[in-house]
């Protein structure tokens, strides 16, 4: 028999030591008094150990704990998996959610990845990791904890944001596995959210908008009308990323929450510069320059010509995202002027084809309804029209 059930106290009445009965009980016969605390003793490897607490460090208070104790600690014992790390305090913080959390977070910090992904991440952390997993031992992290903690997110989250943070959380029992703190990872359920369907306006409706952006900020947003690039990606852009002889673009960064780095996928490529595009917004400048730049000749940020398109659409009687105005709808619009989806994809910087169809696949079911309604379809999208 491995392990014995003891105390360190006395009977608070008669002050005598509790009587034992091994496997039974501990009292005091006079008085009918039970003790507070308890702990097992044994040895190991001709070691002496003493558990006062159970591996989620609740304090052995009663006889019936700690005999449920010591009988998984015999079972562990038989199988050859005992660790008596698992039981000392110092041990078991070391393992908690919020120590190995933090780790993780500083492992990251330590990666080559962007500013606003490591915000994502922090935000995960702060938000949704921490108020579930804070004092969990992960080393017991199992499938249902994941199941609960994915059962608890709020109904108010939609489904692609229950996506992005079981993929992070997915993430974090990597690097768990990877340092060997879990013997195997828990199992994750696929979530497959709907890709939301393209929303685009046309040339007319850009211009349309584009009329009540002031004089000094229109070069941007004409830009964006002929280059599908991402909204990061054309502020980032300096006059040495024009080559007015080839007239094309080179793309290879972007600004991340105010920091310029490497574009997204991390991949360079070329797009051409459109004929409609005024070069003499680079005249003047040095190479180092930043091409479109704002009153105090700093260059744009995102948000202030997110805001500024805003105002403009509202007095344009037209609502719609910058980047759905832009990006989307100059690709929707070489789709609809029968332009190949493998060009589309390529002149949007998409890593691959398949980002590209599973990105625009509403289009392709648009202009099936050619079919099924035997009428000319002109335009996909918000401006479909029948004839």
């Amino acid at each position: 028999m491995a392990g014995k059930i003891r105390t360190r106290e006395v009977c608070p009445k008669c002050h005598k030591k509790f009587h034992i009965i091994e496997e039974i009980d501990i009292y005091c016969p006079e008085c009918g008094t039970r003790p507070k605390t308890y702990y097992i003793f044994f040895y190991q490897e001709k070691k002496k150990h003493r558990i006062p607490r159970d591996t989620d460090g609740h304090i052995l208070d009663s006889y019936r704990r700690a005999h449920r104790l010591i009988e998984s600690i015999r079972d562990d014992i038989d199988k050859g998996i005992f660790n008596i790390s698992n039981y000392i305090p110092k041990e078991i913080e070391a393992f908690r959610g919020y120590k190995l959390l933090a780790q993780w977070f500083k492992v990251k910090e330590q990666k080559d990845l962007s500013p606003l992904h490591l915000k994502n991440i922090k935000g995960y952390i702060g938000n949704y990791f921490l108020p579930y997993f804070r004092q969990v031992d992960c080393r017991k992290m199992s499938s249902d904890h994941i199941e609960r903690f994915f059962l608890g997110l709020s109904a108010d989250l939609g489904l692609k944001s229950k996506q992005n943070i079981m993929m992070m959380l997915k993430n974090f029992c990597y690097y768990l596995l990877r340092r060997e703190i879990i013997a195997r990872m828990p199992y994750f359920e696929a979530l497959s959210p709907p890709q939301p369907p393209i929303i685009w306006i046309t040339k007319e409706d850009q211009w349309k908008i584009i009329q009540y952006i002031q004089p000094q900020h229109s070069p941007i947003y004409t830009f964006l009308m002929y280059h599908p690039l991402r909204i990061n990606e054309a502020t980032a852009l300096q006059v040495k990323d024009f080559d007015l002889k080839k007239r094309s673009i080179h793309i290879c960064k972007a600004f991340s929450d105010k920091q310029l780095r490497s574009r997204k996928n991390k991949r360079c490529y070329y797009l051409p510069l459109s004929s409609q595009f005024d070069i003499s917004i680079l005249r003047n400048k040095l190479p180092e320059a930043f091409a479109f730049t704002n009153s105090k000749g700093k260059p744009y940020q995102g948000n202030d010509l997110r805001k500024m398109w805003r105002k403009a659409c509202k007095k344009a009687g037209i609502d719609i995202k910058l980047k759905n105005a832009t990006r989307h709808s100059t690709a929707t619009q070489a789709y609809n002027d029968g332009v190949p989806l493998e060009v589309i994809s390529k002149a949007l910087g998409h890593s691959s084809l398949e980002i590209t169809k599973q990105r625009y696949a509403s289009m392709e079911v648009e202009r099936l309804r050619i079919v099924v309604e035997n009428r000319k379809v002109i335009g996909i999208g918000s401006q479909a029209v029948q004839k």
